[in-house]
């Protein structure tokens, strides 16, 4: 961690000493189920705006080393909803090759770092919002943009690695966690990976970046929702804001899909168990001051915490435990409901009553 470091890492980026990535080694634990195997593996959280690569050690389950970078896409637009703007107006190519090359120079500094070569990597795990994996598939985006604003694809099980980067500098597999919907990405599924060996029965988990994704697990059973957030956040810290009004609008639109995910269920404050907050500015978030702005309820103080990078942390289990992990995934996405907040009857009634501070 550097010297000065603001503990703000959406907007920095700049030490490979990322200090999200430190609880991992003292987590491995029989919730875990270890499933131990001979090689390395990578885990890889693609973010709108922080990439981060993570190299394991899959005989013991140790993080040996880890990267990270801004995604070089962000010259399109510091959004998801600029970035799928841009594919469809003609640079979806360059948009992959953009993440393709990065990725690919990360991977190999990894390897030269710890005197490792290639062919002893023999599992990659990648998760990231639904745009993200688009891109770096080379989808074409028209359905992520447009009404009903649904993915048009489905994501294979497994990749080759030259399936997705297109080069044979690696021959291991490479693992893709799927998507719940449009807008709520396998960055939320691999945060639910994360978080779930906690053996909560009611939680939130909310990732803030710069759009937000909220779920609720109800005993095994997923609601999901998602808003934008943009750079709102970026300093939620105590620090002043500049644009109060986009705090303003960004909190009440996640306060209101907090809300509605807890009406849809019949759930009070009371009956939830856990808080997780996640995601590139969650990771980070003062937990009073995210009260104290109505972000998050006053009743609910207690039993919210920062958990840091969440989708890593996914993206690690499915390496420690791929097949439990792939258990768990199915069983996700066999029983979730996605809400759509902007088409809520009473979605406008939240949104104005949280507006104040």
């Amino acid at each position: 961690m550097l010297n000065n470091c603001t503990k703000n890492c959406i907007v920095c980026g700049k030490c490979s000493s990322f200090p999200i990535l430190t609880e991992f080694n003292d987590k491995l634990n029989d919730s875990i189920n270890f499933q131990q195997r001979d090689g390395y593996g990578i885990a890889i959280d693609i973010g709108t705006t922080t990439v981060v690569l993570a190299l394991l050690d899959l005989s013991n389950g140790k993080i040996l080393n880890r990267r990270n970078f801004l995604n070089p896409q962000r010259k399109f637009g510091s959004d998801v909803i600029s970035r799928i703007k841009a594919a469809n107006e003609g640079h979806l190519d360059e948009l992959r090759s953009l993440i393709k090359e990065s990725l690919l120079k990360c991977l190999n500094e990894l390897l030269e770092f710890q005197k490792i070569q290639s062919n002893q990597i023999i599992d990659i795990s990648i998760a990231g919002n639904t745009t993200m994996i688009y891109l770096l598939l080379g989808f074409p985006c028209e359905s992520l943009g447009a009404a009903p604003f649904k993915p048009s694809f489905n994501l294979a099980l497994q990749y080759n690695f030259n399936d997705i980067f297109l080069t044979q500098d690696f021959t291991c597999p490479v693992q893709i966690i799927p998507w719940f919907a449009a807008f709520v990405g396998g960055d939320i599924m691999a945060g639910l990976l994360h978080v779930i060996p906690q053996e909560k029965n009611r939680f939130l988990l909310i990732d803030l970046g710069t759009n937000g994704e909220l779920v609720l697990y109800n005993n095994g059973k997923l609601t999901v929702t998602s808003t934008a957030a943009g750079s709102a956040f970026e300093n939620i810290n105590g620090n002043a804001y500049e644009n109060t009004s986009d705090l303003q609008l960004a909190k009440s639109a996640i306060r209101s899909g907090l809300e509605i995910l807890l009406e849809t269920n019949n759930l009070v404050y009371k009956d939830i168990d856990a808080v997780y907050l996640a995601g590139g500015i969650g990771q980070v978030m003062d937990i009073n001051y995210a009260v104290t702005i109505g972000l998050i309820p006053l009743e609910l103080k207690n039993i919210c915490s920062a958990i840091g990078n969440a989708s890593l942390g996914g993206a690690v289990c499915t390496l420690l435990s791929p097949n439990l992990s792939n258990i768990k995934i199915k069983n996700l996405l066999s029983d979730f409901t996605e809400i759509n907040l902007a088409f809520h009857p009473n979605f406008n009634e939240y949104f104005t009553e949280y507006l104040s501070f």
